[in-house]
């Protein structure tokens, strides 16, 4: 029973499995040109959200959708698989693991690319994907569609559904003292207010309680086994040394050292549900411009399961000398019996990820359902998935671990048997993906700067907000006179500020704030006085002007996004739709106040929280639709001519945006929520050329104006405009303000 309870499967099954995975990864690696080499960093680039695309059709975003798609096989499939793995092969197996993960990494950038090429969209805008619809649509097999449809349905129930309820079920019984239907019941509730929300709350789900319990496991890790690890060291030369001296090696037997490497990778792949499909269910809703942009971020599940968790749960086992079945056995006993808080952290962690990779699991059921018999069957299907969760529990609790055990296998077996007409599908299937890729990477004119891709990924990583509101305090610091005014000489000298503009003299800035919001001297700017001239409202470089295509921002080749996003607020959206707009870039050299660019009645405003990413080019350019994403604070403001909006853009080190209009409004706080205010019941005039705000560092503004109101004057790319100065002139006048 105990080897049993540990290797739920012989090796006339794993081996097979084994081998079709690995010649799948090998060929699709050659085929592809290595992707999982050449766009790593990228890879890494679209799993940050950098260059997520709003305006694209989908229901999630690329992070939920690795987060739920890869909720049961990143950690607890890779741990699970990893401690089979060592059991079967000894510690050198885990070499043999990192080279066989490296070559199946582009099976999931196949899979989720394919899903998405060949999803289906309701005319209500419901997504059905999975590989049964590539299969029908690709291959024209739609009887094998079908097969793989309903093996599909009985490994969700089993892999997906019964065998992490049994398996927390078990873990809280034995460490929290949570027995009996207590907690198959909470799971089972919290299920069904997940599931009915459809796959956008499956994905807001993953996307909020992966990360928790991800950092909770890593945290509760090092804490409760820290003291107990081992040098590293000494590990990697144990599995080096093992990894090419495995106990066949003594008898001479080729064929037997290629059945052990078999046997123990093929229960590490199935458990992290390599070739299963489970990840193309989910992907298949992204929100994208691109398949293969979703393929990229899958990809790198398969790098995060077999060089990190992997690695750490053989490090960890090593450390604790569980080597052999009994070691193993007794080290799971003595977790379990540990009543220490970091203990219960990890336990919880597990509870939190088998519950996100239950939700997960069931969509792709009732995907699989609707494309055999449609809606009638899924709503069986659903009912008897959350039915099939508790009844388990109860035999669980009735019968015993035997019933987990025999669940395992079961759910084993029909994983890899699902498996085989997915990965045989890819193998016939390549050629799309790569032309596909190709046509990703020519029409977006991406290119794959490793330099650029690890400043962007670095961008991405960094808690930008938290980081732009210390510096903002540090700006604020009053220092004293022999300490500040070289600080404010060095900073004026570094960025070619003009100093001679300023109001006041350099020595009588108390803090580099004070110098970096300064006023400039009575007439150093010379606001236009046409009639019905508009004007630059900033000293700053020209980087984008142009019409809006409808409802289309394109800044340059490839960068675009739509207005709705850049406004956020849907009160105005319309009146600026096919309108025009300017971007302008401000630098540190630049004066940072913000200035009408003309007379006026202020409607209101819209604030956006958002991240705090830097504005310059190379981040521009990098990060997908980055105005959008980054803090923005939307002032809407009526003319006789039309409406502008003068959108301010946050970023990176800017502590603050402020507006002289209203002085309750204050970004970058720590708890930040969207709003909107309308000025109702009073009139706010403001004359063209006033001051109307500022930035407390440096970033971008954007005016955006009403369609058919302006014609823009002769400006070019990268000019620098100073403030005052004429930018356009509007055509007629549609209204009457009062002066």
């Amino acid at each position: 029973m105990d080897k049993e309870y540990l290797i739920p499967l012989k090796n006339e099954i794993f081996n097979p499995y084994f081998i079709l995975v690995i010649l799948s990864g090998l060929y699709i690696s050659f085929k592809l040109k290595f992707p999982q080499i050449r766009y790593f960093l990228l890879s890494l680039k679209v799993l940050t959200g950098t260059l997520d695309h709003k305006g694209s059709k989908g229901q999630l975003v690329h992070s939920q959708a690795f987060f739920a798609g890869t909720s049961s096989s990143l950690l607890i499939g890779a741990a699970i698989g990893s401690a089979f793995a060592l059991k079967i092969g000894g510690f050198g197996s885990l070499v043999w693991i990192w080279v066989a993960s490296f070559f199946t990494m582009p099976i999931r950038l196949m899979t989720s690319s394919l899903a998405i090429k060949f999803r289906v969209v309701l005319p209500n805008g419901r997504h059905l994907s999975g590989p049964m619809y590539f299969i029908e649509k690709a291959l024209r097999a739609k009887w094998l569609a079908i097969a793989f449809a309903s093996t599909s349905l009985i490994t969700v129930l089993s892999l997906g559904g019964i065998v992490p309820m049994l398996s927390v079920t078990y873990l809280a019984e034995h460490s929290i003292g949570l027995k009996g239907l207590q907690l198959p019941l909470l799971i089972a509730g919290f299920l069904i207010f997940v599931v009915v929300g459809g796959i956008r709350r499956v994905g807001k789900t993953a996307g909020i309680l992966m990360p928790i319990g991800i950092v909770l496991f890593f945290l509760s890790y090092f804490l409760h086994f820290g003291s107990n690890l081992k040098s590293f060291t000494g590990f990697l030369q144990v599995v080096f040394r093992e990894a090419f001296q495995f106990e066949a090696v003594v008898s001479g037997s080729i064929i037997a050292i290629v059945t052990l490497i078999g046997q123990s990778l093929g229960a590490f792949f199935i458990s992290t549900e390599t070739g299963v499909g489970k990840i193309a269910g989910i992907s298949g809703v992204v929100r994208t411009d691109s398949p293969i942009k979703q393929g990229l971020a899958s990809m790198m599940s398969s790098f995060f399961e077999g060089f990190i968790i992997s690695t750490l749960i053989f490090y960890l086992l090593y450390s604790l000398n569980a080597h052999t079945l009994l070691q193993q056995k007794q080290f799971v006993a003595l977790f379990l019996t540990d009543s220490s808080w970091h203990g219960n952290v990890l336990i919880l962690s597990l509870i939190i990820l088998a519950f996100t990779g239950i939700c997960s699991w069931f969509y792709t059921g009732e995907q699989s359902a609707y494309y055999i018999l449609g809606e009638k069957f899924a709503n069986f299907f659903r009912i008897f998935f959350i039915m099939s969760l508790v009844l388990s529990a109860y035999a669980f609790n009735e019968y015993g671990e035997s019933i987990l055990v025999q669940f395992y296998k079961f759910g084993y077996t029909m994983a890899i048997v699902t498996a085989i007409p997915v990965l045989i599908s890819l193998l016939l299937l390549v050629k799309i993906v790569s032309s596909e890729m190709n046509k990703y990477f020519t029409e977006t004119g991406l290119e794959y700067e490793i330099f650029k891709d690890f400043y962007i990924l670095i961008l991405s990583i960094l808690p930008k907000n938290l980081l732009s509101k210390v510096f903002g305090l540090f700006t604020q610091l009053r220092l004293p006179r022999f300490m500040m005014i070289p600080l404010l000489t060095a900073f004026a000298k570094m960025y070619k500020i003009n100093v001679d503009e300023a109001e006041l003299h350099l020595a009588e800035y108390k803090s580099l704030n004070l110098f970096f919001t300064r006023s400039l001297k009575a007439g150093a700017r010379i606001v236009s006085s046409e009639e019905n001239a508009v004007v630059s409202p900033v000293d700053a470089k020209v980087t984008a002007f142009g019409k809006i295509d409808n409802t289309t921002m394109i800044q340059a080749k490839g960068i675009d996004f739509s207005l709705k996003e850049l406004l956020g607020s849907n009160k105005y959206t319309e009146n600026f739709e096919s309108g025009q707009f300017i971007t302008f870039y401000l630098s540190p050299q630049d004066y940072h106040r913000i200035h009408s660019p003309f007379y006026g009645k202020i409607l209101g405003f819209y604030y956006e929280p958002g991240k705090l990413f830097p504005v310059n080019d190379l981040a521009v350019k990098g990060i997908r639709g980055l105005f959008p994403k980054n803090e923005r604070l939307i002032t809407f403001l009526q003319t006789e001519y039309g409406k502008i909006a003068v959108v301010k853009v946050g970023a990176s080190n800017v502590g603050k945006i402020r507006v002289t209009y209203d002085k309750k409004i204050v970004t970058n706080t720590l708890i930040r929520f969207p709003k909107e205010v309308e000025y109702d019941n009073v009139d706010i005039m403001i004359q063209k050329g006033a001051e109307l705000g500022r930035f407390e560092m440096g970033s971008t503004v954007i005016l955006v104006f009403e369609r058919d109101t302006i014609e823009l004057a002769e400006l070019q790319l990268n000019s620098k405009q100073t403030y005052g100065s004429t930018i356009g002139n509007f055509k007629e006048k549609k209204i009457k303000l009062p002066k």
